[in-house]
């Protein structure tokens, strides 16, 4: 199952944006949005085995712990949770992975995400080491290291637009020394979303698996 840690934030105000951007302002920002909508662009890094590979599609969340990603290209995919409940989907494959949230979110920026968790628990700013995420970019950068010493997370960058404050990307390297990044496009907030949205049903002749 493709391991999915991300975190998104929504609009600073200009005048908020004028005090220093710290990771506790950065939750608290968050904590006042209930829903958004729009597309990413993510692009995964292996160096060991000297391979990149990217993906977009949409991504939409509701608080709390609703999301829903539609990965488009290269290849479809679904994970969607409805708070409770996670599904991943993959139609080429013909399977439908089910699991517990609680299990897949315990201790990760993933919990924060979704509104079950508070990443000022979970996760630690410190100095930055190395930009990695959009060093040509006018991002102000944030770099978070995780609390639990047996976290499969090195750190996590976050790029925020210096002038506008909104959260345009993130960067996750894991202990193996892989690189994920994902920017945002085009995002909506506090948008309705029609019932059933954030569930799924397994569509007839479909393998479940459940780790």
């Amino acid at each position: 199952m493709k391991k999915i840690f991300i975190i998104l934030f929504s609009i600073f105000s200009y005048p908020y944006f004028l005090q220093a951007i710290t990771l506790e302002r950065v939750q608290e920002s968050y904590l006042k949005m209930q829903s958004f909508k729009g597309n990413f662009q993510q692009t995964t890094i292996v160096e060991s085995e000297g391979r990149q590979a990217s993906a977009s599609g949409m991504i939409a969340y509701q608080r709390p712990g609703k999301m829903r990603w539609e990965y488009q290209e290269p290849d479809p995919q679904l994970l969607v949770t409805d708070g409770d409940t996670l599904w991943l989907y993959d139609p080429l494959l013909e399977n439908v992975t089910i699991q517990e949230l609680s299990v897949v979110t315990d201790g990760t920026a993933l919990a924060f995400l979704l509104g079950v968790g508070e990443l000022t628990d979970d996760f630690t700013q410190r100095k930055m080491q190395k930009p990695l995420l959009g060093p040509d970019k006018s991002w102000k950068i944030l770099e978070l290291v995780p609390n639990r010493e047996q976290s499969a997370i090195e750190f996590l960058q976050l790029g925020v637009n210096s002038e506008s404050g909104d959260l345009e990307a993130l960067l996750l390297k894991d202990n193996s020394g892989s690189v994920r990044i994902i920017e945002f496009e085009a995002l909506s907030y506090n948008v309705k979303f029609s019932d059933g949205f954030f569930t799924f049903e397994v569509p007839p002749g479909m393998e479940v698996i459940r780790p």
